[in-house]
């Protein structure tokens, strides 16, 4: 698991499939429920204050799990309501994820497509192909994360290696 904050408005968090199994979160449940159990662990694990209302996108990946984006709207909500949170959650199912990397020496091309784009490269699962634990682990320590928009900007540029 692992927190991002981008400024005291908007904070992503990035939870692996291993954590979400972990915390026993099941998505195809009680969604609603689920997500509150799931911001009361994230409140207390990272001594957030979280109150007012945000707009929250939450991308599913089969492979990596879900990484959440959380970005704060208008206080004028803590004026009217105190300091309760509310939020509008947006799921986007069967997100791409790619992976920026820096070095390719660790790359078992059987298991990957090679991008290229700015000066950059980028790897994405072939068939989003289940890797061994320790395979994947090592990918996620050498690698950053590019998903949403920030992907969809850059797949119209990339071209593809391998």
């Amino acid at each position: 698991m692992k927190l991002e904050v981008l400024n005291l408005n908007n904070l992503v968090f990035y939870l692996n499939k291993d954590y979400l199994d972990k915390i026993n979160f099941n998505i195809n449940e009680n969604v609603e429920q689920e997500f509150k159990n799931l911001f009361i662990k994230l409140k207390n694990i990272y001594n957030l204050e979280l109150n007012g209302y945000y707009e929250v996108t939450v991308y599913v990946n089969d492979v990596y799990g879900i990484i959440i984006e959380m970005e704060k709207d208008d206080d004028e909500y803590i004026k009217i309501f105190g300091d309760t949170l509310d939020m509008k959650i947006t799921f986007k199912f069967d997100c791409e994820i790619f992976y920026k990397i820096e070095n390719i020496d660790f790359i078992n091309f059987n298991n990957y497509n090679l991008y290229y784009c700015n000066n950059e490269l980028f790897l994405s699962l072939k068939n989003n192909l289940k890797l061994s634990y320790k395979d994947y682990l090592y990918l996620l320590e050498n690698s950053s994360i590019v998903y949403g928009n920030e992907l969809k900007k850059l797949k119209s540029h990339m071209k593809k290696i391998l």
